[in-house]
């Protein structure tokens, strides 16, 4: 990869925390690939008032503290995570910062079980505007349920309830917030799969894949959750990721 070692951010989705990728972190350590990960300002959040516009804008200031360092990046998006990737990376993009004679910059995003929308459109909107039955909204609290079964059928029950009590609320807002930017029109996109998926099965995977036009691909015989009951197979197929983005960036 002609000496560059790009960082690799991670953006958790809705209900979790950063934690979820220490095994995948690891394992990329030992292939000397730096990482990142995020706490979202929504998951949590007391009052829960804060929305994808608040996370949006945190991810960016994040990246762009990364890239003003001239790092280049890859970020790494799980389910909701899509949503807030896709409006963060705007005007971070590599090839974006070398027209403006700076350093640094997002070479690719990367789609993991992630919402890909088009501008527009809200979470509650992609899910035919109403709330999945294992979604729970009180007032402007959303919690989950079942989720031994939606997020983690492929972990031992140990582990299963484990990550359960790391789950918390996420502000109902996230869903009602519109994406306002379409980032495959400009940057390098790669999907990762998660074949066995019970919360986005993997037909609507496949369809909002369809919107990054020839995107890289890379596939997991997982639940929602690879990066806790297949860490290795995630951090290979990020591994792929910073290295198709780099050959992207050299190329230009």
């Amino acid at each position: 990869m002609s000496g560059y070692q790009p960082t690799i951010l991670f953006v958790p989705g809705a209900w979790h925390g950063p934690d979820g990728f220490d095994a995948v972190r690891a394992s990329l350590s030992s292939r000397n690939i730096p990482t990142e990960a995020l706490a979202l300002p929504s998951i949590g959040a007391e009052p829960p008032s804060k929305g994808l516009t608040d996370d949006t804008i945190f991810v960016q200031s994040e990246i762009e503290k990364l890239v003003d360092q001239g790092k280049k990046i890859v970020v790494v998006t799980h389910s909701y995570g899509g949503m807030v990737g896709a409006g963060a990376v705007k005007g971070l993009e590599y090839t974006e910062r070398q027209k403006q004679g700076k350093k640094g910059g997002v070479i690719m995003l990367v789609y993991m079980a992630a919402f890909v929308a088009k501008q527009g459109d809200s979470l509650l909107k992609m899910l035919g505007g109403n709330y999945l039955p294992w979604m729970n909204v009180q007032g402007d609290y959303c919690t989950s349920s079942n989720e031994a079964q939606t997020f983690y059928h492929d972990l031992s029950p140990q582990d299963q309830k484990k990550w359960i009590s790391k789950l918390t609320h996420t502000s109902r807002a996230v869903f009602e917030d519109a994406v306002m930017h379409e980032p495959w029109h400009t940057l390098p996109c790669m999907y990762i799969f998660c074949e066995k998926d019970q919360a986005l099965p993997i037909f609507v995977q496949e369809a909002m894949a369809g919107l990054l036009g020839n995107c890289t691909q890379f596939r997991c015989e997982s639940s929602h959750s690879p990066f806790l009951s297949m860490p290795e197979r995630v951090a290979e197929g990020c591994e792929l990721a910073v290295k198709i983005g780099v050959e992207k960036c050299e190329a230009k």
